[in-house]
């Protein structure tokens, strides 16, 4: 038997024929069977069609052509519209199908791409549209976007002798100071974090390494650093 190969709207299908008539055939698409009626003058001997087989295969949803920022939904290609799903006004939930596109012989349903309301209809059924047409307009859209990643924290390993000269703490590597956590003449203990350096997508906490009183400041918030470069100087060290 026979393979077809099809694309359609951008979609692959593999079609078999399984039957053929005068009056109907049965063809297998992408492994699901549909029952075609075919129009001739004796109706009566066309089998029946199953309610759970459909007489134009049903293509995958589509939900492209969708502007998050004026919640328009566009047609994602050329056909007409066989049939609208919702109605204004009515709250739809992501992936609810809104309306039926039939292009290409094939019905591809267009869902909603978020949760929102239907604001307004621009197209009836049966109109032809063309690709990039405007068909709805949604309202209330409740787009979520992904959280922006943080970049893990660390501590940066005490620095050589060489880093820490006349109570100078200095850059254990190149980055960029994120953030300073004290400020000058404020007394700080051993251990304690000073600012917050990012270096290659990771901020690192710069510990002081001596007890004592910050007397200066050399960066602030926003500057880039080179490694050894001066970031605090302390004085009163115990």
């Amino acid at each position: 038997m026979k393979t077809y190969k099809l694309i359609i709207g951008g979609q692959r299908y593999a079609a078999q024929v399984l039957e053929y008539s005068p009056s109907h055939a049965k063809i297998n698409i992408n492994g699901t069977d549909y029952l075609i009626q075919i129009e001739d003058d004796t109706l009566s001997q066309v089998p029946v069609l199953p309610k759970q087989e459909q007489s134009v295969p049903l293509a995958p949803a589509l939900s492209s052509g969708f502007s998050p920022d004026n919640g328009e939904i566009r047609a994602p290609l050329p056909g007409v519209i066989a049939s609208l799903k919702v109605k204004e006004g009515d709250a739809v939930k992501k992936g609810q199908a809104i309306l039926v596109l039939e292009a290409m012989k094939m019905e591809s349903e267009i869902a909603a791409p978020v949760d929102c309301v239907i604001g307004k209809i621009h197209v009836k059924e049966h109109a032809p549209v063309q690709e990039g047409d405007l068909l709805m307009t949604l309202e209330g859209l409740q787009i979520k976007p992904a959280p922006a990643s943080k970049p893990s924290r660390q501590t940066v390993q005490p620095p050589s002798e060489s880093k820490v000269r006349d109570g100078v703490i200095r850059a254990p590597l190149p980055g960029t100071i994120v953030e300073l956590k004290v400020k000058e003449g404020e007394m700080v203990r051993e251990d304690q974090v000073l600012l917050i350096l990012e270096a290659m997508k990771m901020e690192s906490e710069i510990h002081s390494y001596l007890s004592g009183r910050i007397a200066k400041i050399h960066v602030r918030k926003g500057d880039s650093v080179q490694e050894g470069d001066p970031l605090v100087e302390l004085e009163g060290l115990q």
